[in-house]
């Protein structure tokens, strides 16, 4: 008999021990269970974070076309609350439309196959006034324990189109609208200066008018090729440009206007002084469009002249770094803090009554075309030095 009572308390034991085990596993089981649980809650709450805060139209519906979650940004998208939940996604998409989609979401249930999901693509939407607008769509689609779910995200792009339209307004306007009159008048010219009948001073004149209404051509190409490059549409076609011919047409340009604001204006190549007039000593050439080269410098020396204090040097100077020529354009005036993380912004201006603030931003736009670099430094000691970057075409001259 104790025998069985020792053998009795064993087994016991051997159960005690099991169901001990068994518990711990039971808890950390629990434990990891809770910690997945509030992971999943911490994950619901960071997308009811980020959907409930995006302006864009963050929208879901099951595999009937059924709206079954409706964000803030929806609302604002859309002008519809939280009514349309339960109610078909065509609610939203204009009656030329639905047709369309209603036959490429049944192709998508039977056979997998979309052109949407995983792209984006410009539609039309359907405000709850009537009004339909351009939207942006972008299609997502996955599997739950609930069956299919498909996800849209929707961006209103009635401001961008409006934009494209006045760009594409612009582009009329200038290719047609003021070249061809141009054109004309140049011609005129031109027939006039053929004219016997004309004495010395008239002469002068016409020629005036020609070679006025050649510029007023040349800047509105001029005009057209920025535009391209903000576009992301230009192509350069490159051409040996002398840099230091540039700078002695600058200089003549600007020798005037500098005197009349009080600066003295100086050119270097190499440290050394550039005289005016004396450029066939000079040559230092990269690859680029000369016109657009000349236009940026021209931009960035106006400006240094305007911002400089009077009676100093604005000095702009041209070396030789690796495979880049680099042109240091200085003045001691600074740039003010509150547009220095903007200077190359369009539209950004300080302290100039006149300024249009595209300035540097053009000669960003042709300095990037050329694959080249721009920046800048500033400070009350040493004043301001934009800094342009080229890829150099040929060695260094000796």
């Amino acid at each position: 008999m104790g025998k069985g009572i020792g053998v009795s308390l064993e087994e016991m034991e051997k159960e005690l021990a099991e169901l001990r085990q068994t518990k711990l596993e039971f808890e950390a089981l629990t434990e990891a269970a809770l910690l997945i649980e509030r992971k999943l809650e911490e994950s619901e709450e960071q997308y009811r974070s980020v959907t409930e805060t995006s302006i864009d139209a963050v929208i879901t519906a099951d595999d009937a076309g059924t709206i079954v979650s409706w964000n803030r940004g929806s609302t604002q998208i859309f002008g519809r609350g939280l009514e349309v939940i339960g109610q078909p996604i065509t609610t939203i998409i204009p009656e030329p439309l639905r047709e369309a989609h209603k036959a490429g979401f049944d192709r998508f249930l039977k056979s997998g196959e979309s052109h949407l999901i995983g792209g984006r693509v410009e539609l039309d939407g359907l405000h709850k006034n009537g009004n339909i607008f351009p939207v942006e769509l972008s299609l997502s689609t996955w599997v739950t324990q609930r069956g299919r779910r498909f996800g849209a995200i929707i961006r209103d792009i009635t401001e961008r189109k409006r934009i494209e339209r006045i760009r594409e307004d612009v582009q009329r306007i200038v290719r047609h609208d003021l070249k061809s009159p141009l054109v004309g008048i140049a011609g005129l010219a031109g027939l006039l200066l053929k004219a016997d009948s004309l004495n010395e001073k008239q002469v002068k004149w016409v020629e005036m008018i020609r070679q006025l209404s050649e510029r007023m051509y040349c800047s509105i190409n001029r005009s057209m090729d920025l535009f391209k490059m903000e576009q992301g549409t230009y192509q350069l076609r490159p051409a040996p440009v002398n840099l230091c011919a540039i700078f002695d047409r600058l200089q003549r340009l600007f020798e005037t206007y500098a005197h009349k604001k009080s600066v003295h204006l100086s050119f270097f190549h190499f440290n050394q002084a550039m005289d005016p007039g004396n450029v066939s000593e000079r040559n230092y050439v990269v690859s680029g469009d000369e016109s657009l080269l000349e236009i940026a410098l021209e931009n960035l020396i106006k400006n240094a002249i305007e911002a400089s204090p009077d009676n100093v040097q604005v000095r702009v100077s041209l070396e030789s770094d690796g495979d880049f020529c680099t042109i240091d354009i200085h003045n001691h005036g600074v740039i003010p803090k509150e547009i220095r993380s903007r200077f190359f912004d369009p539209y950004v201006t300080c302290g100039k009554e006149s300024g249009t603030g595209l300035g540097t931003h053009s000669a960003r736009l042709v300095v990037c075309a050329h694959k080249g670099d721009i920046t800048f430094t500033t400070s009350e000691g040493e004043g301001t030095h934009v800094i342009v970057k080229l890829p150099r075409s040929t060695p260094d001259p000796p």
